[in-house]
């Protein structure tokens, strides 16, 4: 019998295999290489919201699976290989936490 632990780990596979859009390497904030051909899920025009001023404005997202990045550059940055959007070679910076629940991370990002 399998345990929580196989059946969350098939689960975040099926999720992923369903709703990557393309893969991209993860870079140190110096430009070397930490992390090669994740599969990430890019999100655009998520809703922001500026803790200082109040106001609400739009952003860019990365999800990863927490397993495959594992220790990471908080200034590090994500550079699409192959990716849905079209946007193959762009980079995106690290720009804060959007969420984390121990499975998933996702990333506000920055060109």
């Amino acid at each position: 019998m399998r345990g929580f632990r196989e059946l969350a780990d098939e689960m975040d596979a099926d999720i992923e295999a369903e709703l990557t859009d393309g893969t991209a390497d993860f870079l140190a904030s110096n430009g070397t290489l930490q992390r090669q051909g994740l599969a990430i899920m890019l999100d655009k025009e998520v809703e922001r919201f500026d803790q200082v001023s109040g106001g609400v404005s739009r952003a860019v997202t990365i999800s990863v699976r927490r397993a495959a990045l594992g220790q990471y550059d908080r200034q590090g940055a994500f550079q699409l290989d192959r990716c849905h959007w079209g946007a193959d070679g762009k980079t995106w910076h690290l720009d804060g936490i959007e969420s984390d629940d121990g499975a998933w991370i996702t990333f506000y990002v920055v060109p």
